[in-house]
């Protein structure tokens, strides 16, 4: 059991920071893209893979890593790496449930309203991107610590 808890953690591990990171780059081109549409595609995309992609994947990374902890006897809530692990999934969920998801609603309003909304745009996906790189560092400071289990 423990083997495959740890395959479904890793799996989604790798499509959280990579959907994050495939995100993160396609904003990156919409806000440099000539295509005034640009960014409005980019501004549907994000609900859309948050939910069906991301989402599941976040809670299924908490999910079987508990049960990771509470499946083998060599794993301890009380371990620093594991409450590292844990405050830093606690950061990087916050930042993405508090902060870019009300980035994105604002952006999604922002081309719903369509207009002389541009800059105002260009403005909300520039934030979303500095939280979601934010997000990123947290992500890579986690791999790190399940790496290297800090102070075991």
């Amino acid at each position: 059991m423990s083997d495959w808890l740890h395959l479904v953690h890793v799996l989604s591990a790798m499509v959280w920071v990579g959907g994050g990171l495939m995100l993160s780059v396609i904003g990156l081109r919409a806000r440099s893209s000539s295509d005034p549409k640009a960014i409005a595609d980019f501004a549907r995309i994000l609900p859309f893979v948050g939910i069906r992609v991301l989402m599941p994947s976040v809670i299924l990374v908490l999910l079987t890593g508990i049960g990771l902890v509470l499946a083998d006897s060599e794993f301890h809530f009380s371990q620093f790496w594991v409450r590292l692990a844990l405050a830093l999934f606690a950061v990087a969920f916050l930042i993405g449930a508090v902060y870019l998801s009300r980035v994105a609603i604002q952006l999604d309003r922002v081309i719903a309203g369509q207009g002389q909304a541009a800059a105002a745009a260009t403005a909300l996906l520039n934030r979303w991107l500095i939280g979601y790189w934010a997000v990123l560092i947290v992500l890579l400071v986690i791999v790190w610590d399940m790496i290297f289990k800090p102070g075991t």
